[in-house]
């Protein structure tokens, strides 16, 4: 039987052909694969599937998700010490296990209740630093409680019946009835507890009992969090509130009345409004004790959303809804955060635009994002750094041109990020419609998402900043049409490996890239069945060693005769480990590898007259202002390691300066006040 080739397939063999004639070093190997499945996935509503993975530093791997009921591992039950109740049944389980090297599991732990309410016990986040593994998830002794009800609790399980004869006000998260709560827990190398706390959230309407509705901390499925060096925590979640201003936002800490924070936010949902609720993000930061230390809002204000009916009771005009996505930390503990924003667009009474563009989202007084026009207000982009203190150091943003559901077409949605020495990397994927004024970019439109084939199917992209500075640095792109990319990538001296299925089809493309964007290789991993999804990604060790995980709904075919055998027609949470020693060793070569960028300062900012320019050294050339299109307006030679620039004449807004040394371009940020 004939069979045509689309256009990506054969975009695909002549790539994968061409590639590997050039690749000239030795080839890794996949060394083992793994699987594990349970009852109650499907397509929609996928219940096994990996939140995040990381390496300790002796190699040893750590996976952390959520599986269905009666689970398997490789096609043989292993929750072999817990009781039958906890094993048995069609609900979702948190699992975070432990495994070697050679993929021997070397220790697990599970939370889980059997309450079939929302919300079931969800996996949230894991990070490994400092020697030790720390979890975050939600679940709860919640909603049709019986006396059959329990919760097993990494490994203890409690019933209902137990807790009867403990009065209400005794009664401790996470054994306590009626509760949902954010859990945060940390555990050695080897398994055993070290603390854990739980955080209750109370909103700030009033039900009609006249208590005040109580959930838990984090109520999105991803809550990017972090342990510093000195062991406090920080929280990034999205949040939705209703009632007045007036009134509180508390949480309460281990429900402890002196660990008890009234957090009050801006705007009030009026009885009567189109708006049932507002949106925003926090950041949180605990001390090691769990005292709040502060509450911040990742949004500070918005200016250019004008509908009437969002200025109801409403300050800051906080109608949006935000994705956390990613989160990376450096060696100084400063955090990476990477997401995006979407905005209404349309009135649908009167068919007309929502907003003035345009529109400022401010993340502190002097930092913000900027939509241009209706792509952007369907997704925006956003990179932001934050030190210990909660300040924003930086922050960066894709930039789109055009209509976000009409021709001409532009979208791209970013996801999770990793640090490599001096860069921040980010995958995401995208469209825009070809031979139109629709574009997708970076720092100025100079800097455009390009792609092998004009066609306005999804592609698969990494885009690498300086940590340092925010500055675009380049981007990448996996060499094939109609992608999804999955959600982290991996860097390995200065190669960049990324993970992407075909929407629909039952391949999936495992990238390497240099830096600049260069494609070194592609190998394809194979199902039998189409709706390879959910990927959580690819993490990376200093050995040359990757993990690569997704979920898939048959067996998954590697090279090297490595094969995961997954249950057909059932959810699969799949990882596997891919090893090339040659990848420990630096790769020269590579355009833009080791370069620095000038220490540039500004100040002040914002201002209205004179600012400062400092490049330190070598000394600038030139510097130039941009505005947030690119349009230069001015351009000035320096050739001194400092200078200065009169703004004056600028009208208010945001705009970009950029000094040059040698070819090298260091980009910062400033706000032009109002006279």
């Amino acid at each position: 039987m004939k069979h045509n080739l689309s256009l990506y397939q054969w975009l695909l063999a002549f790539l994968i052909a061409n590639f590997s004639f050039l690749t000239a070093y030795p080839q890794g190997e996949w060394k083992w694969a793994h699987s594990w499945t349970g009852s109650g996935g499907s397509y929609t509503q996928i219940f096994n599937q990996i939140t995040n993975t990381a390496f300790d530093e002796e190699g040893n791997i750590y996976v952390y998700g959520s599986m269905g009921g009666n689970p398997e591992m490789d096609g043989q039950h292993f929750l072999t010490d817990v009781p039958s109740e906890v094993s048995n049944g069609a609900i979702p389980t948190i699992l975070l296990a432990k495994f070697d090297t050679l993929g021997n599991m070397l220790w697990y732990k599970i939370v889980k209740c059997n309450h079939n309410s929302n919300p079931v016990s969800t996996p949230l986040w894991m990070e490994v630093r400092n020697r030790k593994v720390c979890i975050a998830g939600t679940s709860a002794f919640w909603g049709s409680i019986s006396y059959t009800s329990w919760l097993y609790y990494m490994d203890t399980l409690v019933r209902k019946s137990q807790l009867d004869s403990i009065p209400e006000a005794e009664q401790k998260p996470p054994y306590k009835i009626g509760s949902r709560w954010t859990f945060f827990a940390q555990f050695d190398l080897d398994g055993n507890l070290l603390e854990d706390h739980f955080v209750e959230a109370y909103s700030r309407q009033r039900q009609i009992s006249g208590s005040r509705i109580q959930e838990a901390l984090c109520i999105h499925e991803i809550a990017p969090v972090h342990v510093d060096s000195h062991g406090n925590t920080y929280v990034y979640t999205f949040i939705e509130y209703g009632g007045s201003e007036d009134a509180p936002y508390t949480i309460v800490v281990d429900g402890d009345t002196n660990k008890t924070y009234d957090i009050y936010l801006p705007g009030t949902v009026q009885q009567g409004s189109p708006l049932n609720y507002l949106f925003n993000a926090m950041v949180y930061k605990f001390s090691p004790n769990w005292e709040l230390v502060y509450a911040k809002r990742v949004v500070d204000k918005t200016d250019g959303i004008v509908a009437s009916w969002e200025y109801l009771g409403d300050s800051i005009n906080p109608y949006y809804y935000i994705y956390l996505k990613g989160l990376s930390i450096d060696e100084e503990d400063n955090m990476y955060l990477s997401g995006y924003l979407t905005l209404p667009m349309y009135d649908y009474e009167t068919g007309g635009h929502l907003h003035q563009y345009p529109i400022h989202i401010w993340w502190d007084s002097t930092h913000c994002a900027t939509i241009q026009d209706m792509s952007g207000a369907y997704r925006t982009n956003f990179i932001i750094k934050y030190d210990t203190n909660g300040r924003v150091r930086w922050c960066n943003q894709i930039y789109t041109k055009g209509n976000s559901v009409e021709t001409p077409y532009a979208r791209a949605e970013w996801r999770r990020n990793c640090i490599n020495d001096d860069y921040i990397y980010i995958i995401g994927d995208a469209a825009y419609t070809p031979n139109s004024y629709a574009n997708i970019y970076f720092d100025t439109e100079n800097d455009s998402l390009r792609r092998f084939v004009p066609c306005d199917s999804g592609i698969g992209f990494f885009v690498r900043y300086d940590k340092r500075t925010g500055r675009y640095v380049s981007h990448g792109i996996v060499p094939a049409e109609n992608v999804l990319t999955c959600l982290t990538p991996a860097v390995i001296q200065n190669r960049v490996f990324m993970l992407a299925s075909f929407n629909y089809e039952s391949t999936c493309m495992f990238s390497e890239l240099r830096n600049d964007g260069y494609v070194i290789r592609v190998d394809t991993i194979n199902t039998s069945q189409p709706k390879m999804r959910k990927s959580q990604g690819v993490i990376a060790n200093s050995d040359g060693s990757l993990l690569l995980s997704l979920t898939s709904f048959s067996p998954v075919t590697f090279s090297d005769n490595v094969v995961a055998n997954c249950n057909p027609g059932s959810d699969n949470a799949v990882f596997a480990l891919y090893k090339n020693p040659e990848w420990a060793k630096p790769f020269v070569g590579i355009a833009g590898y080791g370069e620095k960028a000038l220490d540039l300062r500004l100040w002040p900012n914002p201002a209205n007259g004179i600012i400062y320019v400092e490049g330190g050294r070598p000394p600038m050339d030139y510097i130039t202002v941009t505005d947030l299109n690119g349009r230069t307006l001015k351009r000035e030679t320096v050739r001194s390691s400092s200078a200065t620039i009169d703004i004056s004449r600028l009208p208010a807004g945001t705009y970009i300066l950029e000094a040059v040394s040698n070819g090298e371009v260091s980009v910062e940020k400033f706000v032009k006040a109002n006279d």
